[in-house]
């Protein structure tokens, strides 16, 4: 077997600009071999290059070990099913378990969007079906909770009890509804998933937190977590695309994190840059927002240290 240094036993963050949307791959060397994990796909591909596809076979990836769903919304899991259309996954973790229904004509954009979206991740799920992927459903669903590669440990922090997933009590409802309620259920859920997003913590063998992935979690999905547990991330991104709803000076002081990752395009980032660098100095955290700057590709971290900006060539 070959031994590899401390040093390049490192895992490798790479945050893709997706626009206002979240796409992760971090690439895990092991003493064995190097695994590839990737968190959601996003939808806003203003470069072939940043296609979480294109990402993979650029890179020479042959195979996903671990892809991850945090919840059904457009920005998070349309660029999973091209991957998972062309690229063996090993295992994939769903937020639901298969959601069967049939929906009639909708109307309202949201209400669309949502039947669109239903329609896409039953696609995605044949799609692994057909791969034999293991598919592993996330809690309250599934009881595993811990994901091994090596030193490193990828830990389900929320949610854990099905009383915390408002939007699935209402993907319930819509399976039973009448065609004159759909509408409405649909419209409902779009509103109410960022609440059932599910949230991640990378950490190494000696439990040192090395980055918190918050997906669109707002801020009671971190109160939760912060009741249960102690954490401490070295880097932490922000939930729902840097949103008021998703973080606030308390909860920021409390995690205290070097580094603050946000997910978003250019021109949201001009909207709410001063609010973000005010929130990032109370806790004296670094801010980094991956579309801030034209022609970004990704950032990129040797975790856990800070990201770089890497461009497009």
């Amino acid at each position: 077997m070959h031994w590899m240094g401390e040093d390049s036993l490192q895992p490798t963050l790479y945050a893709l600009n997706v626009g206002r949307g979240d796409s992760f791959f971090v690439e895990i060397p092991t003493e064995s071999g190097t695994s590839v994990v990737l968190i959601d796909g996003g939808d806003d591909f203003f470069d072939e290059s940043v296609k979480p596809l294109r990402f993979v076979q650029d890179k020479g990836w042959n195979q996903i070990d671990l892809m991850i769903l945090t919840h059904i919304h457009p920005d998070h899991l349309t660029g999973l099913l091209e991957v998972a259309e062309h690229i063996p996954i090993r295992e994939a973790i769903l937020p639901y378990p298969e959601i069967v229904v049939e929906l009639g004509k909708m109307m309202h954009p949201k209400a669309i969007q949502t039947a669109e979206m239903l329609q896409m991740y039953k696609q995605l799920h044949v799609c692994l079906e057909r791969q034999n992927t293991r598919i592993t459903l996330r809690p309250p669903f599934g009881e595993r909770t811990i994901w091994q590669f090596g030193n490193f440990l990828l830990r389900h922090l929320d949610p854990v009890e099905k009383s915390d997933l408002s939007a699935f009590h209402i993907l319930e409802e819509l399976q039973t509804a009448p065609a004159y309620r759909q509408e409405r259920l649909c419209a409902a859920f779009d509103g109410q998933s960022n609440g059932d997003s599910s949230v991640w913590l990378l950490e190494d063998a000696d439990g040192a937190h090395l980055v918190l992935f918050a997906g669109d979690a707002l801020q009671p999905n971190l109160e939760r977590i912060t009741e249960r547990e102690y954490i401490r991330p070295r880097g932490f991104k922000v939930g729902h695309h840097g949103m008021m709803d998703a973080w606030n000076e308390p909860m920021l002081r409390l995690l205290s994190p070097e580094w603050i990752l946000i997910t978003n395009h250019r021109e949201e980032y001009k909207i709410f840059v001063d609010a973000w660098m005010q929130l990032a100095q109370c806790s004296d955290s670094r801010l980094f927002v991956t579309g801030s700057e034209a022609n970004t590709f990704y950032l990129v971290s040797r975790l856990p240290l800070m990201p770089e900006r890497i461009e497009l060539l």
